[in-house]
């Protein structure tokens, strides 16, 4: 969950470099637990230390676990006390509460309570005037994002933007329904929605008739044993509960209320193993039937397919269950498959500034990776004019696209939606290649020749993008010595702050608590986002130097006044 732009992605990582290539770290080494374990990943520590190293606060616990055991390690500072263990340490774990809120609903479906295809009109109450093509959605639609609802409500005005779910209520959802006019009726091609798994977690509670929070814990996690699995932490798990931080800066938990069902969850890495342990394992799972109900694929998502809010991906041929978390200073990342002797792959941060899906896909390329040998790989030559046949939008899902550009030069350029451009290298027969990673693109074309689509081919996987009419956008490629110019930090309010940075040449703006994303100019002074619909500018004062930024996004203007170095 991310509300900076009001923004959820589920991406595959499509630059996961900058891990492998930080740093050694200056943190404590991974550390594991006295868990027995087969022969380690080697790859696995030294991602983690690299990934603290990049972290200026808190830190990273990961856990693995597969035919021989489990393991789990530490790098950083995630604990709240030194001598805490790391299966011990409690975190946010934001969207994966979404697979939990589904097997939940699978499991009301096993006691014939709900069917998946009843209408939400069913269930709330009649004083909501909703427009019938909004009482029409299904609670399939909302558990697959396929209803058509928003990422967030626009009625979403947080007093407080460090904790902003807080004082979202009942009411403000009520009130949203009945002025949301779709602009068609459900089912909608799948489009990522807090809103409406905080819809669906809502109307399980009008049909338990108890709270989400009692109903989780009822219904889910003490059936499956999950003592940690909690939206509320008692006093003794306060005190094991991780620091949450964005950049340097300590920021606050969230409380979730009327949308718990999106994000409201704790766990540990150690009972996230034990959840998708026992999902694996029908004979231990007594809510086999609901998992069964829940792990279906049943609709198109982001390249891959989507179960009950379970995303589902096939690596070298394996079917691939996962999802990802994100609140204000906690990424979380879980993933699970039974066709490879029961694999379960646990990420934790208590920092916001590393992706959990984009650390987890630099533990699994295809093949060995070569950095060196990607750099010296021979290019064959492009014939003149050919990039432009290339240049255009190219759609995964409404959220997620393959941007196509060429530079000042006549280079092809290349972007997944909330990452930089990077430079393709032709291998010939519409293929490309990378350098910055092990990734290739591959164009297709229709009987007339025309290209229509392009699919990527990384860490096992491919992903096809169909082509789209929609505008190339203008992107203005900056020297390095102008893109210093806008560095530094922009004070919102005290402890609230964009944070513009340069990350392999390319400008990023952070928001505390939510993550960075590339700024792409297109005139002078002026930067749009490719995540959501919003745009910074910067002013100047009369000497030239950059003095301010100013947000504009759904018709606001925010501005921020830049912080002298040090302060």
């Amino acid at each position: 969950m991310k509300t900076f732009a009001s923004v959820a992605l589920s991406l595959i990582a499509f630059c996961v470099s900058a891990y492998a290539q930080a740093p050694a770290a200056s943190n404590p080494p991974a550390q594991g637990t006295a868990t027995p374990a087969g022969p380690a990943r080697p790859t696995l520590p030294s991602l983690l230390d690299r990934a603290a190293a990049r972290l200026e606060a808190g830190g990273v616990i990961a856990a693995e676990a597969g035919p021989a055991g489990v393991r789990i390690l530490s790098a950083g500072h995630p604990a709240p006390r030194a001598n805490l263990p790391p299966e011990k340490v409690i975190f946010e774990i934001g969207s994966i509460t979404k697979v939990f809120t589904s097997l939940l609903l699978a499991q009301a479906v096993v006691e014939h309570r709900v069917s998946l295809d009843d209408p939400i009109g069913r269930y709330l109450p009649a004083s909501i005037a909703m427009d019938p093509a909004t009482a029409a959605i299904t609670l399939e639609q909302l558990a697959t994002h396929t209803s058509g609802l928003p990422r967030m409500p626009d009625n979403f005005s947080p007093k407080d933007r460090l904790d902003p779910f807080a004082d979202y209520t009942t009411e403000n959802l009520y009130a949203y329904l009945s002025a949301y006019r779709p602009k068609a009726p459900p089912p909608h091609p799948g489009d990522y929605s807090n809103l409406g798994v905080g819809l669906l977690g809502h109307i399980l509670e009008l049909v338990y008739q108890q709270p989400y929070a009692d109903l989780i814990a009822a219904k889910v996690t003490q059936p499956l044993g999950l003592s940690d699995t909690v939206v509320n932490l008692n006093d003794e798990q306060r005190e094991r509960f991780a620091v949450p931080h964005s950049g340097s800066l300590p920021v606050k938990p969230w409380r979730l209320s009327a949308l718990a069902g999106a994000g409201a969850l704790h766990s540990t890495a150690a009972d996230l193993v034990r959840f998708a342990q026992i999902l694996m394992t029908p004979q231990q799972n007594p809510l086999r039937e609901a998992w069964g109900i829940a792990r279906q694929p049943r609709h198109d998502f982001s390249g891959d397919k989507i179960g009950l809010n379970v995303m589902i991906h096939r690596r070298n041929g394996e079917a691939v269950y996962w999802h990802g978390g994100a609140t204000g200073g906690f990424r979380s990342y879980l993933e699970w498959s039974a066709e490879s002797g029961r694999h379960v792959l646990v990420i934790l941060l208590n920092n916001d500034a590393i992706e959990g899906e984009a650390l987890a896909s630099a533990l699994y390329e295809a093949k060995p990776d070569n950095p060196a040998e990607r750099a010296g790989r021979v290019e064959a030559p492009l014939p003149a004019g050919k990039a432009a046949e290339y240049i255009g939008v190219y759609e995964l899902n409404p959220m997620a696209r393959f941007t196509l550009i060429t530079d000042a030069g006549g280079r092809l350029q290349a972007r997944l939606t909330g990452q930089p451009f990077f430079p393709l290298f032709n291998a010939g027969n519409d293929r490309f290649f990378l350098r910055i990673v092990q990734a290739e693109l591959q164009f297709g074309r229709s009987p007339e020749g025309r290209v229509t689509s392009v699919t990527l081919f990384q860490n096992g996987r491919e992903i096809r993008a169909q082509r789209t009419d929609d505008p190339v956008p203008t992107v203005l490629f900056l020297p390095p010595a102008k893109e210093k110019e806008y560095v530094g930090r922009y004070e919102l309010q005290p402890g609230y702050e964009f944070q513009v940075s340069i990350k392999a040449g390319w400008l990023l703006v952070k928001l505390t608590g939510q993550p960075a994303f590339p700024l792409f100019s297109d005139q002078p002074d002026h930067f749009v986002l490719d995540v959501v619909k919003a745009a910074i500018t910067f002013e100047r004062s009369p000497d030239g130097a950059v003095k301010a930024l100013v947000l504009h996004q759904n018709g606001r203007d925010q501005r921020a006044e830049k912080q002298p170095e040090g302060k």
